[in-house]
């Protein structure tokens, strides 16, 4: 079955929040990544963003992750 999200979109109800979270992620690490041969192109793909979708891609982030149960290693985990 096909995805129900807009790889194409950055926020929204059809946004995959792993697009949001990548963009998120190069946003909040823009500095240190500019200069990476791999993610520089990327993060120049931020120019496109105007403050405004940058604060709406921050937020849908920060939205998303609050709803993330954090891990919690078990007796059955080899690295408990």
């Amino acid at each position: 079955s096909a995805c129900r999200y807009n790889p194409k979109e950055r926020v929204g109800d059809n946004a995959c929040p792993f697009t949001t979270l990548y963009w998120n992620f190069l946003s909040r690490h823009e500095a240190r990544l500019r200069a990476n041969p791999r993610l520089g192109p990327a993060v120049l793909g931020l120019g496109r963003l105007d403050s405004a979708e940058r604060e709406a891609i921050e937020q849908a982030a920060r939205r998303f992750l609050v709803t993330l149960t954090p891990y919690e290693p078990t007796s059955f985990d080899a690295t408990a």
